[in-house]
């Protein structure tokens, strides 16, 4: 009996986590992960031109420093569930699996884009895009929390343009323009980290409050 009723345990747990996977498209975004750190690979050297608002010079940026803006979009995004109603009356803490599952995202993302960037020579933006993915991934995290998690995208590619439109007076980096700093700035490191953590922790504690929230309700229902 004690092997059967462990089977059949086993067969439940396969399934709830097959059903969690699918009502959040885990397997379509894993599969742009890779994707993404192919493109990394591929065009991680090329760089694109963006003018500059006071000296009216178009200035080249490293592909490889933009491509943390998708990777940091999908490990925010893939925290949107479809079944989400449901998951905030579930009896597991959601927002344990949350902090783990964006922190894997993250993790893979970061683990894709060095590979990529490695692997097509590009060694020496490395440093400097998985700097940008923390702060990125910080802005997307504001981003779901403030709009929600579907549109993480919105607010990293809002703060993008301007950013590198505006961030250069006098031929030197304005400190605000955090992605456009050199790596070796530590501070750079520091506010990107704080963003990260501030982001997280924001978009991490908004579905604990949505969950104690909706408790009383089907309570009394």
């Amino acid at each position: 009996m004690s092997v059967a009723r462990e089977r059949a345990h086993a067969t439940e747990e396969f399934a709830i986590r097959r059903a969690f996977a699918q009502a959040r498209g885990l397997s379509p975004l894993v599969a742009s992960l890779v994707v993404l750190s192919v493109a990394a690979g591929a065009w991680g050297r090329l760089s694109v031109s963006f003018p500059q608002a006071w000296n009216h010079l178009p200035t080249p940026v490293p592909v490889a420093v933009l491509m943390p803006i998708p990777f940091a979009c999908v490990a925010v995004m893939s925290l949107h569930s479809r079944m989400a109603d449901f998951e905030l009356v579930a009896a597991r803490p959601m927002a344990r699996i949350d902090l783990c599952q964006l922190s894997a995202f993250l993790l893979a993302g970061a683990a894709g884009l060095a590979g990529g960037l490695l692997v097509g020579g590009s060694s020496e933006t490395v440093s400097a895009a998985l700097r940008n993915l923390a702060w990125w991934g910080g802005i997307a995290c504001l981003s779901g929390w403030w709009i929600g998690r579907r549109l993480a995208w919105v607010l990293p590619l809002a703060m993008a343009v301007p950013m590198y439109v505006f961030a250069v007076a006098d031929d030197e980096v304005m400190a605000w323009a955090i992605p456009k700093l050199d790596a070796n700035v530590p501070h750079s490191w520091m506010v990107s980290i704080l963003v990260l953590v501030i982001g997280a922790s924001l978009l991490i504690r908004s579905s604990r409050w949505q969950r104690r929230r909706t408790r009383p309700c089907t309570r009394a229902r």
